[in-house]
């Protein structure tokens, strides 16, 4: 006979989703389909990409609307950073193919948003004589209706962008804006500049909190921002903010599943330099808890400070590495330290390279995948999400797929509820 206690026990169990049972403990891949289950409507899907090239996200939002997050390409420049899976297509390529596969448009598809982190050539494409790369290049081959940049319309802080690629990005925004792409400058604290474009209505629990851009940083209450970087003419010139500081970041929720990206922000500068050139650790109190962390500069020697993931305790790390400095083992280390914060974490990463392995030895072995597309899926709801790992190649085959694994509200829910009842009478 049931008593009361296991009784209610498994109604709080039947609430929740399907294989939901266990899955805050350490993943194994399960059996894999041969190719990635269509999207369909209500599902949030999260694809960071592997060109080898440099870091590129496409989501799939719960309407369809569709946003591109960075567009890399560093082409030859990096030793040991040969393309993915070769270089008989350009980065940029390689994203309008992967793009058309995967959005049930298909050949009709398009971009609502593209958003580009910073200015460096792994984000927004190295331009050389004057030739469309990366984010201009891509333009080409997509429709693009809305870009959001750090810098329009000035692009002048901390200082006026000269580089040649930044004139060539420049010129590509005036000639697109006078055929009718709108263009706008991110804006920290809003959580209405990135909305669902085809039925918002219907899916009431998704939002992108913008958090942080230029030193500008999310209070947390409203849309309120506050001021991280001091005022440049008070500030030797030696002491003002890089490029990598000044990057976007974002929240973007969906029921219960929360999930961060942050550009190349830093969390450990260098000894010496000044502490506010920390921006992940102003972030950490504001982002709370997340599912998923896309981990900033790629894994390099300065983001994810123990303070920082003390705060998100992610379930899965993303690592967008594609050169043999991806990830620093130091990082990975951060990473992986169960003192950190407690309990399972899968880490994913879109390219180790050889002279990476070597560097790292045995702890690389611990990483959930070593190469690949990493795909995040959220079914309606936003209680659990999936993790697919796809080939590189033609057809995109499945790897691995991990999961499910509860989000983290809905994992406190399970765990409350179930010690509460555990030490009921």
């Amino acid at each position: 006979m049931k008593t009361h206690r296991t009784l209610a026990l498994g109604i709080v169990l039947s609430l929740l989703p399907l294989g939901a049972c266990g899955a805050a403990s350490a993943q194994e891949p399960v059996a894999a389909p041969s190719s990635l289950p269509p999207w369909t409507p209500g599902t949030l899907d999260i694809h960071q990409l592997n060109t080898g090239q440099g870091n590129a996200a496409f989501f799939l939002l719960p309407d369809g609307t569709t946003l591109l997050v960075d567009a890399g390409d560093v082409g030859a420049r990096i030793p040991y950073a040969d393309a993915v899976p070769d270089a008989s297509r350009s980065a940029a390529e390689r994203i309008a193919r992967y793009i058309r596969t995967m959005d049930p448009r298909g050949a009709a598809a398009g971009l609502d948003y593209a958003l580009l982190t910073h200015f460096h050539g792994d984000h927004m494409g190295f331009v050389e004589d004057d030739q469309p790369a990366g984010i201009t290049e891509l333009a080409r081959r997509l429709p693009i209706d809305t870009l959001i940049d750090r810098g329009f319309p000035d692009y002048a802080y901390p200082a006026p962008i000269e580089h040649p690629g930044m004139v060539h990005y420049r010129r590509f925004v005036e000639a697109r804006r006078a055929e009718g792409l709108a263009v706008e400058r991110f804006q920290p604290g809003r959580a209405d500049q990135l909305v669902l474009r085809h039925q918002p209505d219907t899916y009431p629990t998704f939002a992108i909190r913008n958090l942080a851009a230029n030193g500008e940083v999310w209070t947390g209450q409203g849309d309120g921002t506050r001021r991280t970087f001091p005022a440049l003419d008070a500030t030797p010139k030696v002491d003002w903010p890089s490029e990598n500081m000044c990057s976007l970041a974002f929240r973007l929720g969906y029921g219960a599943f929360a999930y961060y990206t942050g550009g190349d922000l830093p969390s450990l500068p260098d000894p010496g330099t000044p502490p506010w050139w920390a921006v992940e650790e102003a972030l950490a109190e504001v982002v709370g808890p997340v599912d998923v962390h896309v981990v900033s500069h790629h894994g390099s020697i300065d983001p994810a400070s123990p303070r920082f993931l003390a705060a998100l305790k992610p379930r899965v790390h993303i690592l967008p590495a594609w050169a043999p400095s991806h990830p620093a083992p130091v990082v990975l280390k951060r990473l992986l330290n169960e003192r950190i914060y407690p309990g399972p974490r899968d880490i994913f990463a879109t390219q180790i390279r050889e002279p990476t392995r070597h560097v790292i030895g045995p702890r690389i072995d611990k990483l959930a995948a070593d190469h690949g597309h990493i795909v995040v899926r959220v079914p309606p709801g936003g209680g659990e999400f999936m993790v697919y790992v796809l080939g590189e190649g033609e057809g995109y085959p499945v790897l691995a797929v991990h999961g499910p694994y509860l989000t983290g509200l809905a994992t406190g829910l399970a765990t409350g509820l179930a010690t509460g009842l555990e030490s009921a009478p």
